[in-house]
């Protein structure tokens, strides 16, 4: 097993804690403005209108899955490789994410009519359009993040993500206050994500003195080896990839709209698919993080940097996501109310197994990276690939025999599997053995603050501070098990300070 407390090795599990670190502290704020949205929107707005409203978001980001991953994936594949060749990496990526963005924008504007006539609701047309204007800016914006990622700026990532979240939230409050309801939430979004994208351009530029002008400027030498034949052969998998892999998740939405008539169900089930894809949201940020990190350690067929790496991503995930997972599930009914009016309540069920099937996937995520960062993309397009009929199996069927729990049941049944195939070919193939010592003291502590939960939970906005009494609770339990120590803290804090402070220099200069 490899030895994480050797101080080579341990440096650069630090190095994968404090970028992670940037990037969840971006993740969080998006995730605090999503809620702050959803709790205005859920008041503000009847129960259809908001049943519709995640819908719509929810087939906005799996048809902005293609942009989300491809080509920006290439970008955070072949930079933390070859640095030096930043220039034609990113000048084919923008120019094919470009076209990428342009195309999509203007097919699924086109073919949004024939969505809305297989579920049944024409009336969605405009509202799907509107949405799909968001697609070519979200092409730049996912890009430009994907660079900063690349290049390991995890800090600048970070920051334009906050600025999106910002831009997200104040635009789409105010068009809502000012009456035009659905429309000004979609309108909202967008407004976001062009904000975002110029805080990334900035930040990028500030760093690496990159603007689109310059790499399109004669003069300028470019690496053949980058040409868009090389990017596209790892982005186009990719891409088939992230939509079936996104397919898995929402799914459950989209069966739900067409085989439930009951609009307040729907309401429900957008209420506790958006609350359980919080954790994905933010643990996202451990893959940001990880895929870099595997990509330049795996180029240069350092395999103990390589299985440190997977060790202390599961480990820093576990850290994260049992206790979580522990926590919602004993205050599921408690929480849902201080977000959404208290009918919402009724969605507790839902949230619980759509949490579950969250947790699975996020494992799962770690161990595709893996697979992705070592090139295989039509290995880790099979194991998504093979589940999309599992999927739609399982959700037509239980749905009809459930109604909405039927379709968290499926998600949590896919996922499952995905997790599973996933997690054993990267444990064999690069010799990996799980933390189990570190595994079962976070479960231990998680399992006592679960019990603390069966004993009592307070009402209202009391559960805030109730939850940092718990995560305090839970950090101590850590300390004493030794599965944190004092000086670990000491030493996350450090390097955690050191990187913020090369950040403001970096950009400064």
């Amino acid at each position: 097993m490899t030895d994480i407390r050797d101080p080579n090795l341990g440096r650069s599990a630090n190095q994968l804690a404090v970028g992670t670190a940037f990037v969840l502290a971006g993740q969080v704020s998006f995730v605090l403005g999503g809620y702050l949205l959803h709790f205005y929107l859920s008041r503000a707005i009847d129960p259809v209108a908001y049943g519709t409203y995640g819908l719509i978001m929810n087939v906005l980001t799996w048809t902005e899955s293609p942009l989300n991953s491809g080509l920006p994936w290439a970008v955070r594949k072949f930079l933390p490789a070859d640095p030096e060749a930043f220039n034609s990496i990113l000048r084919t990526g923008l120019r094919w994410q470009i076209v990428l963005g342009m195309v999509l924008c203007v097919a699924t504007i086109v073919a949004a009519p024939w969505f809305t006539d297989a579920i049944r609701d024409s009336s969605l047309t405009f509202y799907l359009r509107l949405a799909f204007v968001d697609i070519s800016l979200m092409a730049l914006y996912t890009l430009y993040r994907a660079a900063l990622n690349g290049l390991r700026l995890f800090a600048a990532q970070g920051a334009s993500m906050a600025v999106y979240t910002v831009a997200k939230l104040a635009s789409s409050l105010l068009l809502v206050q000012l009456g035009y309801s659905l429309s000004g939430a979609i309108v909202g979004n967008a407004i976001g994500t062009l904000v975002g994208c110029l805080a990334a351009l900035w930040l990028l530029q500030r760093a690496t003195g990159f603007t689109p002008r310059s790499i399109a400027m004669a003069g300028q030498r470019f690496s053949q080896r980058y040409n868009g034949r090389t990017m596209l052969a790892f982005a186009l998998p990719t891409v088939l990839f992230t939509l079936t892999t996104t397919f898995l998740t929402t799914m459950g939405l989209v069966a739900v709209k067409g085989l439930v008539r009951d609009g307040l169900q729907v309401a429900y089930y957008a209420a506790a698919n958006y609350l359980a894809m919080a954790p994905t949201v933010l643990l996202v940020a451990f893959s940001f993080t990880l895929f870099p990190h595997l990509a330049g350690s795996i180029a240069a067929h350092d395999w103990p940097l390589t299985r440190t790496y997977i060790q202390s991503a599961v480990r820093l995930l576990a850290l994260v996501l049992i206790p979580g997972t522990f926590l919602v599930l004993g205050t599921s009914a408690q929480i849902i109310p201080v977000l959404y009016p208290r009918d919402y309540a009724a969605a507790a069920p839902l949230l619980n197994l759509l949490l579950v099937s969250t947790g699975l996937h996020n494992l799962y995520m770690i161990f595709a990276n893996a697979i992705l960062a070592e090139g295989r993309v039509f290995l880790a397009l099979s194991i998504p690939g093979a589940l999309v009929p599992v999927s739609l199996l399982a959700t037509w069927y239980l749905t009809g025999r459930w109604g909405p729990s039927g379709a968290a049941t499926a998600a949590v049944l896919t996922t499952g599997l995905a997790a599973l195939a996933a997690a054993a070919y990267v444990l064999r193939r690069f010799a990996v053995r799980l933390p189990w010592g570190a595994l079962v003291r976070i479960t231990i502590a998680s399992l006592v603050i679960c019990f603390v939960t069966r004993l009592y939970v307070p009402h209202g906005l009391l559960i805030v501070p109730y939850y940092l009494v718990l995560g305090l609770v839970y950090l101590v339990l850590l300390v004493l098990m030794r599965e944190i120590t004092l000086q670990d803290i000491g030493q996350w804090r450090a390097d955690l300070l050191g990187a913020i402070l090369k950040w403001k220099v970096r950009t400064r200069a």
